[in-house]
């Protein structure tokens, strides 16, 4: 049987070190490379409302392409390629004007609203 006791050679003893070694030898910390501006909140709903309102304008867009495709596949009778691009086309036009319709309630009804209150 060890006369070692078990506690001086496990996980603590080493943390230990490695606290005395950390304390010793201080990092140095340099320049964050994450900047992050600071903006006002008319600045920010603005940025929101361009980023919301451009997904939905880009996802209706891309509605229009499968749409278009989707008319192109009819037109030569390809029926399965046509209904595949007309369904997709459907759920890209729901996502489209759901972007939309969610921003401009968040931007024009949820942001000046007040705050509601936290019990």
């Amino acid at each position: 049987m060890s006369r070692r006791n078990p506690a001086d050679d496990t996980f603590g003893t080493v943390e230990d070190r490695y606290e005395q070694w950390s304390d010793a030898n201080p990092r140095r910390r340099g320049p964050s490379a994450l900047k992050i501006p600071v903006l006002s909140d008319s600045a920010e709903k603005m940025v929101g409302m361009a980023v919301g309102f451009g997904a939905g304008a880009l996802l209706l867009l891309l509605a229009l392409v499968a749409g278009t495709a989707a008319a192109s596949w009819a037109r030569i009778d390809r029926s399965g390629a046509a209904v595949g691009y007309s369904i997709a086309t459907f759920f890209l036009l729901l996502a489209g004007l759901g972007a939309l319709a969610a921003t401009y309630n968040h931007v024009f009804r949820i942001i000046p609203g007040d705050a509601p209150e936290h019990h």
